[in-house]
């Protein structure tokens, strides 16, 4: 697929992305019509744009329904999280990517109980803690179904703090338990227990 590119001199400060690389973000259910082209207006709005793609079919060239948009180093995400994008007439919201993540000093906890909830149910429900940077459902490899745990990650110690203060929360009639996530600094939960891909 083509891919837009911002050939200017990238500068060196803040970076999030792994070597520099900016900060980069994942955009689920793109509408069909929605080009590289669109999706670096929508979000130069918030910095310079070192790449936007949306993900195409090898073969038929058609859209796979998602894409990425890399905005210079030093972007601060937490403006693009919280809103709420317009892209081909269907209002989305995007996610920090991991590669992004592994950059930055992450605050995250391990939701159990959470299988019947959609990403946006869980990010919804822990925005009231912080700003939320990412939510991760994985997925049974061989069965393609969701685990009965996931991950949220916050974008500052305090959403981290307050959620795992907090213990439990209720969604949608379900009781989603919360802990810190192993590998997050001074987590000492069980949430490294599962690995899986990315998965809404």
């Amino acid at each position: 697929s083509r891919r837009i590119l911002d050939t200017r001199p990238v500068p060196s400060v803040g970076a999030m992305g792994p070597n520099g690389g900016g900060v980069r973000l994942f955009i689920p259910g793109l509408p069909e019509s929605v080009t590289d082209e669109e999706v670096a207006h929508v979000f130069g709005q918030y910095g310079r744009t070192l790449e936007a793609v949306v993900a195409k079919d090898r073969n038929s060239g058609v859209s796979r329904g998602f894409g990425y948009v890399t905005l210079e180093p030093g972007t601060n995400p937490d403006l693009i999280l919280s809103a709420t994008h317009v892209l081909g007439g269907k209002s989305i919201r995007v996610l920090m990517t991991k590669e992004s993540l592994a950059g930055a000093n992450v605050k995250r906890v391990h939701l159990s109980g959470c299988e019947h909830l959609s990403t946006e149910q869980i990010r919804d429900a822990c925005s009231e803690f912080g700003q939320v940077w990412d939510v991760h459902t994985p997925k049974d490899p061989a069965t393609g179904e969701r685990k009965r745990f996931g991950f949220v990650t916050f974008g500052s110690e305090e959403g981290f703090e307050r959620a795992v203060a907090t213990g439990a929360i209720f969604v949608g009639g379900n009781r989603i338990t919360i802990k810190p996530a192993s590998g997050t600094d001074g987590g000492k939960g069980d949430g490294g227990k599962g690995k899986g891909g990315k998965g809404d």
